[in-house]
């Protein structure tokens, strides 16, 4: 294992110090990892609170079932029906890029 020995300091006003603490708490990280990660262009992601997880997962089931419909629609079993279809794509497409908001 690598361990950490040497130190890097740097001086901050209270503001941004404590913009840097609530980022770091948000993310589930210490200010010095958050900071390390940061400044080496590491991914640094927050966590989701338990409402945005759920909302995340009502998202991506809502996604798969219209994509579901979509394709049942596109189906032989229906007439095709392109306003219907061309709703539900723009559903699809929709959420989806809620979805990606997410990913990021």
């Amino acid at each position: 294992m690598n361990t950490r020995t040497r130190y890097i300091s740097f001086r901050v006003n209270n503001i941004e110090k404590r913009a840097i603490a609530m980022a770091a708490k948000e993310c589930g990280l210490s200010t010095s990892e958050f900071a390390r990660r940061a400044s080496l262009n590491m991914k640094v992601t927050l966590r989701f609170s338990p409402e945005e997880l759920d909302v995340y997962n009502n998202l991506h089931t809502f996604h798969r079932n219209f994509t579901t419909i979509s394709n049942l629609i596109k189906s032989d079993y229906f007439k095709k029906n392109d306003t219907i279809l061309l709703e539900l794509e723009e559903v699809i497409k929709r959420i989806k890029a809620h979805l990606g908001k997410f990913e990021q």
